[in-house]
């Protein structure tokens, strides 16, 4: 990690913003940045080409089975059982080991040429203003690279207010582990129950829980099909993408919430404003 990555450290937290909540680590695809743009385009262009007549729905599931793979993967898992994984995703989908093969050149490929794509998610630079105005510590914690996150700093200027920033490079073993989040709560002094982690896959939620912070996962109307696989790692709160994230601050701020049991949904009723802090601490929205 370089010095260069951390803004400014300081262990005393100021409490202006009358939170208990005082870190927010953010993920970068799928939440500051489109995951589509960059990963999901590699990846439904390399099937197409290979398999021209996969569906929609083969594809889903297709991205599906990769992604929860990625959820689970060990530090110590071989490139060959991963390769093995993957050669046995293509054949569940009708390829044959030829095409498998097409499929992962291909995708690298594409990949490759399409790295460097840094689309900012609809509102996340307003959203970003407004948090880094307030007194929180913000950081970025992405199993991305360093190189791709200075591009990214030129189209979303606003991390480079981040008080810290760990990448891939910084962190060589990735989330699910949740070695990256206890480092950066160390460097900030932070608490886990001071901490929210944001991230939109179920590898952000495994990490969150198991450094104990709250979690919140982004599940755009894009990834619908991911949501349960969201849902199944219980985190706090479920969003369509970060322009929900102010209200929710405010409602944590102004709430007592003991303990959430159950996953509260935003992506599926308005925001719960209207609730009591004794019917959100007792009754845990379903």
């Amino acid at each position: 990690m370089t010095s260069s990555n951390i803004k400014s450290v300081s262990t005393t937290i100021t409490e202006n913003n009358g939170s208990k909540i005082k870190g927010i680590i953010f993920d970068f695809d799928g939440v500051l940045s489109s995951f589509h743009a960059r990963i999901g385009w590699p990846i439904t262009s390399a099937a197409l080409r290979v398999k021209p007549d996969i569906t929609r729905d083969q594809i889903y599931d297709m991205a599906l089975t990769v992604l929860t793979m990625l959820s689970s993967i060990d530090q110590n898992d071989s490139k060959t059982t991963l390769i093995k994984f993957i050669f046995g995703v293509g054949k569940n989908f009708g390829m044959s080991n030829f095409q498998v093969l097409k499929f992962m050149i291909t995708m690298f490929i594409v990949y490759r040429k399409n790295r460097k794509t840094v689309v900012p998610n609809i509102g996340v630079r307003e959203v970003l203003r407004e948090i880094l105005a307030q007194d929180y510590k913000v950081i970025l914690l992405t199993n991305t690279s360093q190189g791709i996150i200075d591009i990214a700093k030129q189209r979303i200027p606003e991390i480079n207010e981040f008080d810290l920033i760990l990448t891939r490079d910084d962190v060589k073993v990735l989330k699910p582990n949740a070695i990256g989040l206890i480092k950066a709560m160390e460097i900030l002094g932070l608490e886990a129950d001071e901490v929210i982690h944001i991230g939109d896959q179920a590898s952000d939620i495994i990490a969150g829980k198991r450094a104990g912070t709250m979690t919140i996962a982004v599940n755009d109307e894009t990834m619908d099909f991911y949501k349960q696989h969201l849902r199944n790692e219980n985190p706090d709160f479920i969003i369509r993408d970060l322009r929900q994230l102010p209200n929710l601050l405010r409602f944590l701020r102004d709430c007592i919430i003991e303990d959430i049991r159950t996953t509260i949904d935003l992506t599926e009723k308005p925001f719960p404003d209207d609730l009591t802090i004794n019917e959100q601490s007792s009754k845990p929205t379903p």
